[in-house]
């Protein structure tokens, strides 16, 4: 018994699914940011964006992915906020550029090819304006749902960092109005 043992722990090994439990991973992401309603006013304490501007904006992301579930990590984003014109033509004169730094959260409850995927971030967002109050900094805050596709699925359970693209839809508070960004994004 002791030998049957013995001569199947290889094979045991070889078939045996032996991941890290934190693995690095990167994330890359653009979006569309339609503007829905804001909460302030123009003035000393911050930008009142206009109903008329919405954003488009790229994200990079690097972090941990925890048991390939749960992701944890620090993002880089800019956004540009401008009237739907100014965004056709390439008008970026006419707008207002946004870089942003946060802390991103994600977690896909389930382990199928096609999952549904859940996150928050926090962080701060800069608005660069030409406007009479100048620059402004404020909290960055956004809940959101998405669907993530496993490439490769087949293959999820015997590789590490495997690919994936998701979409996603948000709810977003930043310079005292809230948006709803639909992104898509790459995760490696």
């Amino acid at each position: 018994m002791l030998m049957a043992v013995i001569a199947l722990m290889p094979v045991y090994g070889q078939f045996r699914q032996d991941r890290s439990e934190v693995e690095y991973m990167f994330k890359g992401e653009l979006g569309y940011m339609p503007f829905v309603m804001n909460f302030g006013k123009e003035g000393p304490s911050g930008y009142y964006i206009d109903n008329l501007q919405h954003a488009v904006g790229a994200n990079i992301i690097n972090g941990v992915n925890i048991r390939q579930d749960f992701f944890v990590g620090i993002g880089l984003g800019y956004n540009f906020v401008a009237l739907p014109s100014d965004m056709k033509d390439f008008n970026f004169g006419a707008g207002m550029h946004c870089p942003m730094a946060f802390v991103d959260l994600d977690y896909r409850p389930l382990d199928v090819e096609w999952a549904p995927m859940v996150g928050l971030r926090g962080g701060a967002s800069y608005l660069m304006s030409n406007g009479a109050y100048g620059n402004t900094l404020s909290p960055y805050f956004e809940l959101s749902t998405g669907l993530n596709w496993f490439f490769r699925y087949e293959y999820r359970n015997m590789e590490r960092n495997y690919l994936s693209v998701y979409a996603e839809v948000a709810f977003a508070y930043m310079q005292q109005a809230c948006f709803v960004p639909v992104r898509i994004g790459i995760r490696f």
